[in-house]
């Protein structure tokens, strides 16, 4: 595999929801999207998760949330790119763990 594939098997969005309550629903919502949908927190009604990008189709996040908004009320959401910084520390912490199983 090539340095740019290795890279690109990195990249990903950022999908942010919150709703008023601890809901289930997102969680559902994302595994649809992605099964490779990985959390990375949930505070209070607030949950982020990671999705490769190889696997989302953008226009498919903003049809399941407006879907959402019509079975429980989402006060914020958001899609972003993860930054160049998020790429890098996942590719030093793979290179970390591949050196430590060495």
């Amino acid at each position: 595999m090539t340095a740019e594939g290795k890279i690109r098997r990195f990249l990903s969005y950022v999908f942010t929801m919150t709703t008023s309550s601890n809901h289930k629903e997102v969680e559902s919502l994302v595994n649809n999207l992605s099964r490779n949908a990985n959390k990375m927190y949930h505070l209070s009604g607030t949950q982020k998760f990671e999705l490769p990008k190889q696997e989302v189709i953008i226009a498919q996040v903003f049809q399941a949330v407006a879907k959402a908004k019509r079975r429980f009320a989402v006060q914020a959401w958001g899609l972003v790119d993860a930054t160049l910084e998020d790429v890098f520390i996942k590719v030093a912490c793979g290179a970390k763990a591949f050196n430590m199983l060495s």
